[in-house]
Order: structure tokens, then sequence, then C-alpha cells
């Protein structure tokens, strides 16, 4: 009897696990290539959104994706949706088409909660610079994180995939 206890305590656990990892972690869609979503991101991003009401299906699919989001703020271009929201004290965004397919997540994460070595990849190319500002990105199939750093008077924009290696890098003066 004891054993069957347990393992329905097991598989109780198991089950709320999954249910927490799909609320914190939706389901980007497989319907586009990656090369297919970065290039409708950057189109989006080239043309000039405006502020926009989502249609009743897509914000049931955004509540289904994200049920603890608040302050949500939705915008829209070239037939692609942007909702930037809060969610446990922290700012995201996600992009969907206009079918309500999910194309990225973009979550402000902390320092502490980057892999290692995403972290020694910036370190090492950045030694004496402190971390800013830092975002894990979900698009497609695809992880990677986008991390400001500075020193002094500079600031530096790095693109690391998920396996350590820099994708995008951009110097500049910092804004004073």
């Amino acid at each position: 009897m004891k054993t069957k206890q347990i393992l329905s305590l097991i598989a109780g656990c198991c089950l709320a696990a999954n249910i927490a990892a799909a609320q914190t972690n939706p389901l980007i869609s497989t319907q586009y290539s990656n090369e297919a979503i970065a290039e409708m991101i950057r189109k989006y991003k080239s043309l000039n959104a405006r502020d926009a009401v989502p249609s009743p299906e897509l914000a049931a699919r955004f509540k289904a994706d994200f049920p603890k989001a608040y302050d949500a703020e939705w915008e829209s271009a070239g037939g692609i949706f942007e909702v930037e929201f809060d969610r446990r004290f922290r700012d995201f965004s996600a992009y969907y088409d206009d079918k309500g397919n999910l194309l990225m997540i973009v979550e402000e994460i902390y320092r502490s909660a980057l892999p290692a070595v995403v972290k020694n990849a910036a370190e090492a190319r950045y030694p004496k610079y402190s971390f800013e500002d830092i975002n894990k990105i979900r698009r497609g199939t695809e992880t990677f994180y986008e991390i400001e750093m500075e020193r002094r008077d500079t600031d530096v924009r790095l693109v690391i995939n998920s396996d350590g290696t820099i994708y995008d890098e951009k110097n500049g003066a910092a804004a004073k």
C-alpha cells in the first residue's frame, strides 16, 4: 500500500512540475524556421509599430501562454504583434504572428540565472566590465542571451548563443 501512495505522490509531483514548466516556458511555434522567425522580427522592428488591440483569440493565446502576466501593452506592425508585460517583477516581451503563433520571448534575467558558459564567455571577452542588463531570448528552437556590459564611459552589447559562442557584438560610448 505504501508503494502505491509513494508512486502516486511522485506522479503528482511530476505532473505539477510539468505544468509549472509549461507556465514558465510556453512553447515557441514550430510553424516557421529559425531564419524565417528572425526575418519576421527584423522586419517588424524596422516598421513603425503602433499600439494595437489583439483579437480575442490572440489575447486568449497570450493568457494561456503567460497566465501570471500583468501590465500588458500591445503593438503591431507587418502582421506581428509584440506584447510587453511584467511577470514576477521582471520585464518580458512576446512576439506573435497574426494567427497566434508564439515566435519569440525576451525575458529579463539576473546575472545569477546566466548559464556558466555564457557568463564565462562574456567575462573572458570583457574581463573588467560589469554586467548591466541581461535578456534571455528564445526564438524558434534557439536560445541566446543579450548582455549589456559597462566599464567607466564605455558600454558593450553582446549576443551570446547558449553554447557560449559570441553571435553579435557592438561597442560604444555609454549614454550620459
